[in-house]
């Protein structure tokens, strides 16, 4: 369905001036996430119909054509993710109205991104604020929800546009992180060895050990790669009709920082691939690429030099300072950015299942990094959460049906080294059934630079009010 060119709801915003452009920052994400304008207008205007956002919404309340939405102060001037958890436990179940500051409480979770944790670290949903108080998963998608329920008895339900996505209904961003390649046999046959010790000693799992060692005997006997699999990965994404985004990393700082060189031709030739069709090529940024500011440039310098310039990129191990890694991607001219999510829990990382560019506290104004949440990953699944086979379908499952009820947009990511069968035998098979689901559900499964650029032509159409960037995709 397409928006309705004349909806536009006004919009009146009463509070002190410093807390303006946060207030107008959430007003243009939530009306980039419901698909309905906003306008601002002066609280003396006319304009009909009205959303009124103000300490005194009982001034408001009895007027015809006025959802009015509160405003604390007091909210506002406690910011951390620890204040907002205390502040929103209040029941945000079923249809009931926020008690207090609806619009705040989204800020505080969108806008602390897991900065609430010391810089640098890994981001583990253990010890999160989610986990310690037991915040809902998806807690700025219920504050939402609330919004786009009381904007709508102004409006009416049909004023928001409801086929986000080029015309469909939610879209998931296909992505691998390409952590392992193999530089010689010898390698492979450590990852075997490696492999089928993990399934016996950590996972108790005489069966998948079984079959992790002869996936790979197989393949070694044929002559095969059971580990690389990224031209296999191309091939069958062409046959099915969709695209994905490669994240390849060029850094090499830290133990765990990947085991190939993009400055071996090798290597080089090996991924030139990617770009021979036409996939998503994104930087994976290594382990502690943010921790000096020259870094984290310095690696899309060689991978555009290497290889080829990427417009998207992907924190290995998810571990990076958020402000550090936002500010040297716009200097850099990374458009998107995929690193938000927890590598230990299913689910977005600030409680929200849309696109967004993350805002700069320091700043007072949004980065020019489009955010797509990271909610799946097979590491995740098989690796934190002792997940495989149905279960892990059902956690998959559930993470896609909720992304369709809001209409959002989000990211998984299956490593390549999972496709032949020889690391996490049955992976393979759960990531081509998601794409399969997706595609049933009406939606879109693409890479990472076609959500970038249909949300950055979301936001010119609905984000009016804060003017968050809408930049061009360049070639």
């Amino acid at each position: 369905m397409t928006h309705r060119d004349s909806v536009s709801l006004a919009c009146v915003v009463e509070c002190e001036d410093r807390w303006l452009p946060r207030v107008r920052y959430v007003l243009d994400v939530f009306a980039r996430a419901l698909g309905i304008r906003l306008h601002e207008v002066q609280a003396t205007d006319s304009a009909r119909p009205l959303l009124v956002y103000s300490p005194d919404v009982t001034r408001w309340a009895s007027q015809r054509d006025v959802v009015a939405v509160r405003h604390d102060a007091a909210v506002w001037s406690a910011f951390s993710a620890e204040a907002a958890a205390e502040s929103c436990m209040a029941d945000y179940g079923g249809d009931k109205v926020l008690p207090s500051d609806l619009l705040a409480h989204a800020f505080h979770f969108i806008a602390a991104g897991g900065g609430y944790e010391p810089s640098g670290s890994r981001r583990l949903y253990s010890n999160s604020i989610f986990e310690r108080h037991r915040v809902p998963m998806d807690i700025v998608d219920r504050c939402a929800h609330i919004f786009r329920r009381l904007v709508a008895g102004v409006v009416g339900d049909e004023s928001f546009s409801n086929a986000h996505w080029a015309g469909k209904a939610y879209a998931v961003a296909l992505t691998h992180d390409v952590d392992y390649l193999p530089v010689n046999r010898w390698d492979n046959l450590k990852v075997a060895v490696k492999s089928t010790a993990r399934h016996l000693i950590k996972q108790r799992s005489l069966r998948e050990a079984v079959e992790a060692l002869g996936a790979y005997l197989k393949a070694a006997l044929r002559g095969q790669d059971p580990y690389g699999c990224v031209p296999a990965i191309i091939s069958e994404e062409r046959r099915r009709g969709v695209k994905s985004s490669f994240q390849v990393a060029v850094g090499h700082r830290h133990p765990v920082d990947v085991n190939y060189r993009i400055e071996d031709d090798r290597i080089r030739d090996y991924l030139e691939v990617i770009l021979k069709e036409d996939f998503d090529l994104c930087l994976h940024g290594s382990y502690r690429s943010t921790e000096q500011p020259a870094w984290y440039e310095e690696e899309v310098e060689l991978l555009t030099k290497r290889l080829g310039r990427p417009l998207g990129s992907r924190q290995h191990f998810l571990s990076f300072d958020s402000d550090a890694l936002f500010g040297a991607q716009e200097r850099a001219g990374i458009q998107y950015d995929m690193s938000m999510g927890f590598p230990d829990r299913c689910g977005s990382r600030v409680g929200f299942s849309h696109p967004y560019f993350p805002y700069s506290v320091a700043q007072e104004r949004p980065y020019d990094v489009l955010q797509i949440p990271l909610v799946l990953m097979d590491v995740t699944l098989r690796g934190y959460m002792g997940l495989r086979g149905e279960a892990a379908w059902q956690e998959i499952e559930r993470q896609l049906e909720a992304v369709r009820r809001v209409g959002g947009a989000v990211s998984v990511v299956w490593h390549p080294i999972v496709f032949g069968g020889a690391r996490d035998p049955g992976f393979d098979r759960l990531y081509w059934r998601l794409v399969e689901y997706v595609q049933e559900t009406n939606g879109l499964a693409t890479d990472g630079r076609t959500i970038n650029a249909l949300a950055r032509a979301r936001t010119e159409q609905y984000g009016l009010i804060s003017h968050l960037p809408v930049r061009a995709e360049v070639s």
